[in-house]
């Protein structure tokens, strides 16, 4: 009984009836375009099957793969015959890996969105000033936004301007720690995304959606654009409403990462603000496609030693793999923060981290075949760590491995709440446990701000 055809095999099992039916050179010069609702049409930009043979492949196809084709005959089409000239192009298009009965290799596929379209989007090139820090996890708990918080006040006391912004609507915190109580300014992000997506955001409102946080009250500077502002507390049975329209788009073209770049440029341009701190939702999110591809920033990725972050961290590096950008690229824009690491057994985590870097981003040495070392464990005379993969084992010495650097596990911050206790943002509080984080941080800072001409 042939295997149903499901979303997760809808691409192999097509390219292996065009592997069968026209060869493989056809996978290797046309394209796939998967629509909206997951329907695939096979895209022939050459001009060695003519009419006839196209109609004839799109009826197998219909055959073959039902709901996950059109059902009339252009399954297997030219671009004019879709009527979409841009398929010529190769802006849109990212390289898969499909491994079919038949055929096993890469394909070029076009993935039209209604949701997650910034995911596809290009990554934008890494912007200088002011420098922006984005604080992105996969999961929760993981000490994102307590590490953003104690970087602001580590930077204030040292003198510079911080702007930071709560980009995680449904669970907004930074408002609730360095706002409180009547500092919060009248807006809040969500204000914002609504009202700019009907066209009704005011520039003035701007100074509306600032507000200065305590953590300013010495040498320097924090201000924060909380996400959600005392408007949205006096009437809070709005914010599920404005929620669900915050990630509409707010005009033809343009998405949220439009909208993110668009506020920053307006509220925090190169003279008021050294860095721009930017907490980034948990998860897969359309928001953190924003944060780690759309606005130019250095990026810090949290996760613990545990299964669920190496997960994790495997969905965001696989689609990572498939954009245009060079891959090894990833190892100058991405760190890596290990959230709660204990004293003792601290290599786990980094040799993890640069496995999966490693077999998604980085570049694998040119062999033709991958031995399974495991069976010669018994012909020489060495301690075998069977825990060691051969994926690590044949990691290639030349890729840029990203950083990797720990924050202890600290019992002070596992209730954390500067509000109540502000005295655990001192630098006595936290710089045991966040020491060599904030020294990277504030490296990074320091050579952005020099790079500007200003005084360190």
């Amino acid at each position: 009984m042939a295997a149903q055809v499901l979303f997760d095999n809808s691409l192999s099992t097509f390219a292996d009836l065009i592997f069968e039916k026209w060869g493989g050179a056809s996978i290797e010069e046309n394209i796939f375009l998967r629509d909206v609702s997951g329907r695939l049409t096979f895209v022939v930009l050459d001009h060695s099957h003519d009419r006839n043979e196209r109609i004839g492949l799109a009826r197998c196809a219909v055959e073959l793969l039902d709901k996950y084709v059109d059902g009339s005959d252009q399954s297997v089409a030219t671009p004019e015959e879709l009527y979409d000239d841009s398929l010529r192009g190769h802006r849109e298009r990212r390289n898969v890996f499909v491994q079919g009965k038949l055929y096993s290799g890469k394909v070029s596929i076009v993935d039209r969105r209604m949701v997650g379209a910034d995911w596809l989007r290009l990554p934008s090139e890494q912007r200088q000033a002011p420098l922006r820090l984005v604080f992105a996890s996969l999961k929760g708990g993981v000490g994102r936004s307590t590490a953003l918080c104690v970087l602001a006040a580590h930077l204030s006391s040292r003198g510079r301007r911080v702007l930071a912004l709560d980009m995680d609507l449904e669970a907004p915190g930074l408002g609730n720690m360095l706002l409180p109580g009547r500092i919060l300014p009248e807006f809040g992000l969500l204000d914002y995304l609504v009202e700019s997506g009907l066209g009704s955001w005011n520039k003035e409102y701007n100074a509306d959606l600032v507000g200065p946080s305590w953590l300013g009250a010495g040498r320097g500077r924090v201000d924060v654009i909380p996400a959600v502002g005392r408007r949205s507390l006096e009437a809070p049975g709005n914010v599920l409403a404005k929620i669900a329209r915050a990630y509409i788009s707010a005009g033809p073209g343009r998405t949220f990462t439009d909208q993110i770049n668009d506020l920053l440029e307006e509220v925090a341009p190169e003279s008021r603000y050294d860095v721009i701190l930017i907490d980034a939702r948990a998860g897969l999110h359309e928001t953190t496609a924003a944060a780690l591809l759309g606005i130019g920033a250095e990026i810090f990725l949290f996760g613990s030693d545990q299964s669920q972050t190496y997960a994790g961290f495997t969905l965001l590096f696989s689609h990572l793999g498939t954009l245009p950008l060079p891959k090894d690229e990833w190892g100058d824009r991405l760190r890596v923060v290990q959230s709660k690491a204990p004293v003792s057994n601290t290599k786990d985590f980094p040799l993890a981290i640069q496995g999966l870097f490693s077999r998604f981003l980085g570049r694998r040495p040119s062999v033709s075949f991958e031995p399974n070392l495991s069976e010669f464990r018994d012909e020489f005379n060495v301690e075998w760590d069977e825990q060691i993969n051969d994926d690590l084992l044949l990691m290639d010495s030349n890729v840029d491995e990203p950083t990797v650097v720990a924050i202890g596990e600290d019992e002070a911050f596992r209730q954390f709440d500067p509000d109540g206790d502000r005295s655990i943002l001192s630098e006595k509080s936290y710089g045991a446990a966040f020491g060599d984080f904030l020294e990277m941080a504030s490296r990074m800072v320091d050579e952005s701000v020099r790079g500007l001409g200003s005084d360190v």
